[in-house]
């Protein structure tokens, strides 16, 4: 009997030994009160020397090292502290308690620096207060379990290295809400998960990229918001748990997500300024549909999809817009899947005019800089408009074609999708004008009118392409008769001097280069047809100059507007004005072929005085001395209604014009001169203007002082030499044939107190130009200066007045002498005195010969003074050798 009861009692003791073997075991990591080596492994630094077991509970309360692959049941956090492993080891978490596999019991940071795998399904949670940071450099594997977070903090789970697994990511309600973040260098790009969120906020600022397959449910007041451009090509889906609004925020592209689902409960998207894409490859229906409102949305940013019908438009007509519902049909889809708002469509009539209600579905007119428009049929613009965006169809059957027509403008300050049906066109006399200002798909054209032959044109081109594909369009373009294949088309050779004319053989594959000039003509007048997909509007364009080396042409270069529109000539003036002419001298200034015989085909010259607009495809040379690069910018266009080259406003103040004209028979040429504050009697560079070098063949002036026997189209002059000045005046004409030299009344500008007499002195006579023309048959022919001189003053003049005021006096200096042109009445001998007063040199001149000239090869380099001297007056002149 007493060895069966020890027999009971042995086996009661095996079996309570048993069970404790069994059972689970807690340990407390304190570092053995902070002086122990801090490694997990060593049991001084638990408490009691008991370390956590496979199943238990180990609560951490001191910075802990992992020092080899370690299981544990679960984690109990009630300090600040950093689970770390030098030796990359692993954590292995096998035991949940009550839900949880990770606690953050301490209202602090803790940083998890190992790796951690996950055995069981389990949640990680923060108390309020409490952040946990899952550092980079190590992998959370949650294999097919999946990892729940749990945060009653406002601070984010921050999530900074690899999470691998294939289960489902999921945030559960609390009163926290601070979500999870997952930083740069988070990656998820192995993880074949989904993601559930409700009520918290996901924040991805990932580099690594989030590929097709995984989703994104949203419930309740859940948020994501996406840092980094095109790192997520999952799905978004809102769920139909919790009645409250989920937000999406981009503030980076997006252009490759899967699916758009919005099931029962509403749905914000916010698109940052400078988001350009957000792209869905399609929308999926619900049985009920959730709202969704479009926040901070611009027309086009949302693409679903690649078709019109994506996105039902009964589905479009309940979507908000910053929270406001518009009219139904306000929000629509394009043909290539963009939802686009304030959209006015055109009827696929033909022929039909933007600026008639019945044009447009509805009635209404698009005249807004926010409005959409897309072309549906074939439009004609007759107005100056402003608008978004532009998409024109490309329906099978229907002929659409927007055509901006001559003197009329339209702006897009969106994008524009053209189906290479957007045109403007010009006529003899004016131009259509388009500024695109966003991104540009397909061709534009523009139908550019070119004057007929035996005339020519100075034309550019707005888009670049080859000579071929130009000249197939381009039915009009004139050709030689005997070679059928050149055209008259073609650069400004300076080389040698000439014009080229393009063949369609030799020349085909050559280049239409953005900013450079051409000369072309047409058959009988008409148009030719630029077409290709134009540059960037946020490209500048730049052509360079070159003195290809002809004695005559060498230094002249053709260049022209590179836009589809008006070119602000005191933008392009500001930006280049140094470029040309070396950034001084006489020829600081654009020279623009007028192609009108009436006014003897000259060059019309633009500077700082005279001025218009550059109209589309216009054409001009510039001079160059040793070179330079013209610079064209897209902020220098603008819209206008002129011409080519018709004279226009000036910038200048304060400034009064005098011009002059010289008619014949057939034709009629001007000359120019201002009166302004700030310019002198010399050279004014910019402000004078030479002519264009051989097309001086009616009147011009020389300069007042410092003349080198230079022809000047435009001359400035000292506002007050309005009250005594001496302009010589050329002018060349044929024996025998009637001249006429005037006051042009319509431009004439000078205070009328100011007489401007013509002095003629080999006729000796004086005209008064206010009142009357001179009238003249020249016996011989004319050819120069020194004839005729204007003179401007407040007071009456006769031929009593000192005739030795109009002599022209100048020095050459290839030949290094001293010019005197002008008719002498009397005898008069030159003196010239050097600067210290000493007599140099003196000469009789010939009172026969209207051009007299004194060598001076004599005297050194420097300023000296001539003086005119005959019996009763007497002229000085400054000038110069060298």
């Amino acid at each position: 009997m007493k060895k069966q009861l020890q027999f009971l009692i042995l086996l009661a003791f095996l079996a309570f030994s048993s069970s404790q073997l069994n059972a689970q075991v807690d340990g407390t990591f304190t570092n053995n009160a902070g002086a122990g080596d801090g490694l997990w492994s060593t049991p001084t630094n638990w408490t009691g020397g008991i370390i956590a077991d496979a199943t238990g509970t180990a609560t951490l309360e001191a910075n802990v090292d992992i020092d080899a692959d370690t299981t544990v049941g679960n984690l109990l956090i009630n300090a600040a502290i950093t689970i770390s492993s030098p030796s990359n080891s692993t954590l292995t978490l096998t035991t949940a308690v009550a839900n949880d596999l990770i606690v953050n019991n301490f209202a602090g940071i803790t940083t998890v620096d190992c790796n951690l795998t996950l055995g069981i399904n389990g949640r990680f949670e923060n108390i309020a207060g409490a952040t946990t940071i899952f550092a980079n450099g190590n992998t959370i594997d949650s294999d097919t379990f999946g990892l729940t977070l749990q945060n009653e903090s406002s601070n984010a789970f921050e999530f900074n290295g690899e999470v691998i697994g294939s289960g489902l990511f999921n945030t559960i309600n609390s009163t926290g809400n601070g979500g999870a973040t997952f930083g740069a260098t988070s990656d998820f790009s192995t993880f074949s998960g989904d993601f559930k969120n409700r009520n918290h906020p996901f924040i991805f600022n990932s580099t690594s990229k989030i590929s097709t397959g995984t989703t994104i449910e949203l419930e309740g007041s859940a948020s994501i918001t996406f840092n980094v451009a095109d790192q997520f090509e999952g799905d978004i889906y809102k769920d139909v748990q919790a009645n409250n609004t989920s937000v999406v925020t981009f503030n980076q592209n997006q252009s490759n997500l899967g699916y758009l689902r919005v099931n029962t409960r509403p749905l914000s998207l916010v698109f940052a300024d400078g988001v350009n894409l957000v792209q869905f490859s399609s929308y999926t229906t619900s049985t009920t549909e959730g709202v969704v409102d479009l926040q901070n949305y611009a027309p086009g940013v949302l693409r679903i999809g690649t078709t019109a019908t994506t996105v039902p438009q009964a589905i479009l007509d309940t979507w908000l817009l910053d929270g406001v519902e518009p009219a139904d049909g306000t929000l629509t889809q394009d043909v290539d899947g963009y939802i686009i708002h304030n959209t006015y469509t055109t009827t696929p009539g033909q022929d039909i005019n933007w600026e008639d209600s019945s044009t447009w579905i509805g009635g209404k007119i698009p005249s807004l800089p926010t409005d959409n428009v897309v072309i549906h049929g074939k439009v004609d613009l007759n107005s100056n408009l402003t608008i978004n965006n532009i998409t024109i169809e490309h329906t099978t059957g229907v002929q659409e074609i927007l055509d901006i027509q001559p003197g009329y403008s339209l702006i897009v300050n969106g994008d524009a999708i053209t189906k290479d049906a957007l045109r403007a066109s010009s006529s003899s006399t004016s131009s259509g004008s388009l500024i695109l200002k966003g991104n540009i798909t397909g061709n534009i054209r523009y139908n550019k009118w070119v004057n007929s032959r035996p005339g020519n044109d100075l034309i550019a081109s707005p888009v670049s392409q080859t000579f071929s594909t130009f000249e197939a369009s381009s039915v009009n373009l004139y050709e030689n008769p005997s070679t059928t294949t050149q055209k008259l088309f073609g650069p400004f050779n300076n080389v040698d001097g000439v014009y080229e004319n393009w063949d369609t053989v030799n020349d085909a594959t050559k280049d239409i280069v953005l900013g450079k000039g051409y000369r072309a003509a047409t058959n009988s007048g008409g148009t030719v047809v630029f077409q290709a997909q134009p540059d960037s509007p946020t490209t500048d364009v730049f052509i360079g100059l070159t003195d290809g080396g002809d004695p005559t042409y060498g230094k002249w270069n053709l260049i022209g507007n590179p836009y589809p529109s008006y070119l602000d000539f005191d933008a392009f003036w500001t930006e280049n004005s140094g470029e040309i002419n070396g950034g001084s001298g006489a020829y600081q200034a654009v020279y623009g072929y007028d192609a009108d015989d009436s006014d003897g085909s000259n060059f019309t010259v633009w500077n700082s005085f005279n001025t218009s607009d550059f109209v589309p495809g216009q054409g001009f040379f510039v001079r160059t001395i040793s070179g330079g690069t013209i610079t064209f910018k897209p902020a220098m266009r603008t819209i206008g209604t002129s011409d080519d080259f018709i004279a226009g406003r000036t910038a200048t103040p304060n400034f009064v014009l005098s011009e002059l004209f010289l008619s014949n028979e057939s034709s009629t040429q001007t000359t120019k001169i201002y009166f302004a504050d700030n310019q002198t009697r010399g050279l004014d560079p910019g402000y004078d203007a030479a002519a264009f070098t051989g097309s001086t063949n009616g009147i011009y002036t020389n300069l007042v002082e410092d003349n080198e026997g230079l022809e000047f189209a435009i001359q400035a002059l000292p506002y007050n030499d309005l009250n005594d000045v001496v302009v010589p005046l050329g002018v060349n004409g044929d024996a025998g044939t009637q001249l006429t030299i005037g006051l042009d009344a319509e431009t004439v500008s000078i205070p009328s107190h100011i007489n401007v007499y013509l002095e003629d002195n080999v006729a000796n006579t004086w005209t008064l130009l206010n009142n009357s023309d001179y009238i003249f048959t020249p016996s011989a022919e004319l050819s120069g200066t020194g004839r005729f001189y204007v003179h401007f003053t407040p007071t009456t003049l006769s031929t009593k007045d000192n005739l030795l005021n109009g002599l022209n006096i100048y020095s050459e200096q290839v030949s290094k002498t001293v010019v005197v042109k002008g008719q002498l009445n009397t005898d008069t001998t030159a003196v010239i005195y050097d600067m210290q007063g000493r007599l140099v040199l003196q000469q009789a001149l010939d009172t026969s010969n209207n051009t007299n000239t004194i060598d001076v090869n004599a005297l050194k380099t420097g300023v000296y003074i001539v003086e005119l001297k005959s019996k009763t007056q007497s002229k000085t002149q400054k000038i110069i050798v060298n």
